[in-house]
């Protein structure tokens, strides 16, 4: 649909939007005084809160301004507990006849609002930037591919980089108008206290007591590439190591209601005695009591999704798996993340202009190489507080301030970074 009707969509309206910049050219001021930003992030919980330090700096740049967020209705809840957002408008995506009366409430909103900037902070989806046109606000931040085309709406186009982390990626976005930070941590969520005590309560409930070790673990990816789980007799090898190793642990089985059958099917692997220590918890946690839950949790293990960056937030120790996707554009960055990713000549596969899709279907060998015994001594560490690093943890190498977001202008880039260390080898020193 986001391809052939958004592009369709696209191309009248571009017409549209060339007349009426003939009739009246965009104004250039400088530097920008905004009152009003809404920013569009749609799909992916975990892309939300990967854009929270984007936000974080628009604030630090635009104090007084007026920051609200247009997503999903899935995203409601994550939205309401990040504490960056002064209004959320959400769009019901049940079914087409909702999109449509959603969006159109959602846009006579925005519009009578009058904003003077919207960030587009979706990749290459042709509609949302449709509607960041239709929202008439003074000025439009979006990425920018030639290959994609998604209409001459944007007053500020941003170069799109699938080679840099997705933080840096939202974080030129802002920079594009202005804002400038070097913390790229991801925004702490709030949990209310009276969530925290109900589920305290229903852990006590199952019999899982203050002061057991408690570790969750998230063998599902949501329904975009299921290439991205990480095996089940993998999973279950790990539990069995963990509850062997530990005998008062507790391991919580999470996930969403859509993820009850497989969580399920999962869970029926373990023999009785075992099920009294492991814990089918899928659906029965909406969002907000989930991360209390993880809030609470010794260790989170977890494929590549969502979940990684909402325990991330929380500042909890996590481990997870990567392989159709890479670490370098989605992997955590906190403290006490390790990652495992093996990297073969086929991983990553998964990106933008292919939609997703991985080309092995199914047969996700850069996950399979991954073994339990690898991934144990991580989580032992974890468990035990003992300080650990993972060579495929992020690190930023680049400031906000050198974030070079308009490749045409040659003064984009001020000062220059610094130069390149070349020395000459002395004879007879060899190879370094």
């Amino acid at each position: 649909m986001d391809r052939y009707v958004g592009g369709f969509l696209c191309r009248c309206f571009d017409v549209f939007n060339g007349l009426e910049r003939r009739i009246k050219p965009r104004s250039k001021e400088e530097p920008l005084q905004l009152e009003r930003i809404l920013v569009m992030k749609y799909f992916g919980m975990g892309s939300l809160i990967l854009a929270s330090p984007m936000v974080r700096a628009l604030r630090k740049r635009y104090p007084d301004a007026q920051i609200d967020l247009l997503t999903i209705e899935q995203n409601r809840s994550v939205a309401q507990i990040l504490p960056i957002f002064d209004h959320v408008y959400v769009v019901d995506t049940r079914s087409l006849s909702s999109v449509t009366v959603s969006m159109a409430r959602a846009l006579r909103q925005v519009r009578r609002n009058r904003y003077d900037a919207v960030i587009d902070a979706e990749f290459f989806s042709r509609l949302s930037s449709l509607v960041a046109y239709l929202s008439r606000a003074r000025y439009s931040v979006g990425f920018y591919l030639p290959e994609i085309w998604r209409g001459n709406f944007l007053t500020h186009q941003v170069h799109f980089n699938s080679y840099r982390h997705a933080i840096l990626a939202f974080m030129a976005l802002a920079k594009s108008i202005g804002a400038n930070t070097d913390d790229f941590s991801v925004e702490a969520v709030t949990i209310p206290d009276a969530v925290d005590g109900s589920v305290r309560a229903s852990l006590q409930e199952m019999g899982v007591h203050p002061g057991q070790p408690l570790v969750c673990v998230n063998v599902n990816t949501g329904p975009l590439s299921p290439e991205r789980r990480w095996p089940e007799e993998h999973f279950t090898s790990l539990i069995r190591m963990i509850l062997w190793e530990y005998r008062r642990a507790a391991v919580m089985l999470v996930g969403a209601g859509a993820d009850v059958p497989v969580v399920t099917h999962m869970h029926n692997l373990f023999g009785n005695d075992e099920r009294k220590r492991v814990f089918n918890v899928a659906g029965k946690f909406n969002l907000l009591e989930f991360a209390a839950l993880l809030k609470l949790s010794d260790v989170f293990i977890t494929n590549d999704s969502g979940p990684l960056h909402l325990a991330e937030s929380l500042r909890r120790p996590t481990v997870s798996f990567f392989g159709p996707e890479t670490p370098v554009l989605y992997g955590p960055t906190g403290e006490k993340q390790v990652v495992f990713y093996k990297g073969i000549y086929c991983s990553p596969c998964l990106n933008i202009q292919n939609q997703k899709e991985a080309p092995c279907n199914g047969n996700n060998i850069c996950m399979k190489l991954i073994t339990a015994t690898e991934v144990f001594p991580a989580v032992k560490m974890l468990l035990e507080g003992v300080p650990t690093t993972s060579p495929f943890r992020v690190s930023f190498d680049v400031s906000a301030k050198e974030l070079l977001t308009d490749y045409r202008s040659a003064n984009a880039l001020q000062p220059a970074p610094a130069e390149v260390p070349i020395r000459a080898i002395p004879k007879g020193a060899g190879r370094p």
